[in-house]
């Protein structure tokens, strides 16, 4: 059973994709292809919100960082809200957390 829901819009020149729910090896394809999607038909000005994102795994990091690394490689930007909890844990304790601005609420991100 997938538990995830993404949505995505715009603000200004950012696209901000929201992640409720849990991310895994069972739903990561989803979430690679919506990420994939924003900064595909966009400026590659992301902001990925995490706040109401209860679970990721490595797979789900993974993807965060391969994004990351395309983004950059088009001299765009990658935020992320994840506000103290599960996945600003996950963030430090695999030392990716250095990698990404991060932010602790979405108008903090999108200033």
């Amino acid at each position: 059973m997938e538990v995830l829901e993404m949505s995505r819009h715009r603000h200004g020149e950012q696209v901000v994709v929201s992640l409720v729910g849990e991310i895994d090896a069972d739903n990561v394809a989803r979430v690679r292809s919506c990420l994939n999607e924003a900064v595909a038909t966009h400026d590659p000005r992301l902001v990925v919100d995490m706040s109401a994102l209860t679970f990721i795994d490595t797979t789900g990091l993974g993807v965060l960082v391969r994004l990351l690394a395309s983004l950059r490689d088009r001299n765009g930007t990658m935020a992320l809200v994840a506000p103290d909890g599960q996945v600003l844990r996950r963030l430090r304790r695999t030392n990716l957390a250095p990698l990404f601005p991060i932010y602790d609420t979405l108008p903090q991100a999108l200033a």
